[in-house]
């Protein structure tokens, strides 16, 4: 009796599932001793790309105050629903209120520096010294001279204007040319990445044309009133020397006149004559206003910034700061909004090719058995470079809104690259790959021969076989009688994760 048992074959039957169905593969010890085998047959395959990701919602709000402070007052916590408009926290504003009052001070200052000059220049103009330079106010000045005043302080508005937009476009077109300049020769840039730096570039040369064209604007405006100024000095001279005057002064007075005139300055010998502003004193008068003023606007800006507010509906996530403390740029409030969720992964640069916006997912958060499907929505042009050295790509897969997720949670992902309904598959274990080439063993007549295979999508658990191996082969899946494979095996079997892997 006991040796008939030892000659009664042991069946073993694995249940594969693979996409949604059951594929039978009747593997058994074969006649010919030492081999376990699997037939091929027809299957459906589905390869996948498994990795962790991270649960966010796709709408939230990371906030910071612009400028550092000691931080007044929290009125929320963590966990909190707060509304759009709500504040989140509030800076000291003791120190901005005084910056805001100096800033405005010295605008008022360089105001008051235009106006002095403007009237100068007016008293000046109106050949007499019987009126105080501080009661002849440029709205009393000749009108051509007024125009002109108005044309020097508005062409050099306009240049100051211009330098703001002019670096500001300089500023983008770094920052969307970098990765261009920046890249590896060998790897190709996107269309759109190149599109956006010809973009920029193109602004940033437009800004800067239009800030000579106004500069040369501004000289004209300079020499036109620096010209009326020159002819308006000397003709005041002539009234000076033919007044009479009735004190003994007079020729005193006369004498250092056509002395002064001979050194090219009209003196007069009154200690209250004094040269009126230049047209580029003027200039530079509303140059130091524009700059003030774009001073009390950063002020005012940093005041209204001290107090942070929720830009959405939503709950409370994270609190970076404590209230007494001073709190930096880099530390921020989260809101977590309503709506949709979604992952955010990485793959490498090898993995890269394989994903495609529009793939399926199916996504696991940690400490839950149900899956989630989702969708691959994005995978990022510009990669990352991880702690080991080599560089990964962000890829964001959506979720369904109305799922218990919590942000920040860790997930696990299976995104499905791609699927066949294969005519002949054998276990992925049973092909095998030297260098670039894929191999089955196939038993016939108790004998082994290798032969060689083309496959196309590899599953997890299932290859597809699109040459080399037909339907109803015996393929042999372990030869029983080797040792244990070890590191030093030169022939391995292939593995999930949507092709073989090149050795």
């Amino acid at each position: 009796m006991a040796k008939r048992t030892r000659r009664i074959v042991t069946v073993v039957v694995a249940v594969v599932v693979v996409a949604g169905g059951a594929v039978f593969w009747a593997t058994s010890a074969s006649s010919a001793p030492g081999y376990r085998t699997a037939t091929a047959a027809p299957a459906a395959v589905t390869a996948t790309l498994d990795t962790t990701g991270t649960i966010e919602p796709v709408d939230n709000a990371t906030l910071s105050f612009p400028v550092s402070g000691q931080v007044a007052s929290i009125p929320v916590q963590v966990g909190q629903q707060v509304t759009a408009g709500q504040t989140l926290a509030q800076l000291d504003t003791t120190s901005l209120q005084d910056q805001v009052a100096s800033a405005q001070s010295t605008l008022a200052t360089a105001q008051a520096k235009l106006a002095a000059d403007q009237t100068g220049q007016a008293s000046a103009t109106s050949g007499t010294r019987a009126i105080p330079a501080l009661y002849v106010t440029a709205a009393s000045a000749p009108s051509d001279l007024k125009t002109q005043q108005e044309a020097v302080t508005s062409a050099q508005h306009q240049v100051d204007l211009d330098l703001t937009a002019a670096s500001a476009a300089v500023a983008a077109q770094e920052k969307a040319c970098k990765t261009v300049v920046d890249a590896d020769a060998e790897k190709a840039q996107s269309q759109d990445t190149v599109d956006a730096c010809t973009t920029a570039i193109q602004e940033a040369q437009d800004a800067q044309h239009t800030t000579a064209v106004d500069e040369q604007k501004l000289a004209d405006a300079e020499n036109a009133l620096s010209a009326t100024l020159a002819k308006n000095a000397a003709s005041s001279t002539e009234p000076r020397s033919t007044t009479p005057q009735p004190t003994s002064k007079a020729p005193s007075s006369s004498g250092k006149s056509s002395s002064g005139s001979s050194g090219g300055k009209s003196s007069g010998g009154s200690t209250k004559t004094s040269t009126p502003a230049s047209a580029e004193q003027l200039a530079a008068d509303q140059a130091a206003i524009d700059a003030a003023d774009a001073q009390v606007a950063v002020a005012q800006q940093n005041l209204a910034a001290a107090t942070l507010v929720s830009p959405i509906a939503g709950t409370v996530g994270e609190i970076g700061f404590t209230q007494g403390q001073t709190a930096s740029s880099s530390e921020h409030v989260v809101v977590f909004g309503p709506g949709e969720d979604q992952v955010t992964t990485a793959v490498s640069d090898l993995q890269a090719g394989q994903i495609k916006p529009g793939q399926r997912a199916t996504v696991t958060p940690d400490g839950s058995g149900k899956p989630i499907s989702g969708q691959v929505t994005s995978i990022g042009l510009l990669a990352s470079t991880t702690s080991g050295g080599s560089p990964s790509y962000p890829v964001t897969i959506s979720l369904p809104s109305g799922g218990q997720l919590f942000p920040g949670a860790t997930a696990s992902v299976s995104i499905i690259t791609s699927t066949a309904n294969a005519a002949v598959t054998v276990p992925t274990s049973a092909v095998h790959l030297t260098g670039a080439n894929a191999f089955v063993t196939t038993l016939v007549d108790g004998k082994t021969q290798t032969k060689r295979v083309t496959v196309g999508v590899v599953g997890a658990s299932v290859t597809e076989i699109k040459s080399g191996l037909n339907a109803g082969d015996q393929v042999v899946l372990a030869n029983l009688d080797d040792p244990l494979p070890t590191s030093n095996t030169s022939t391995r079997g292939l593995v999930g994760g949507g092709g073989p892997r090149r050795g």
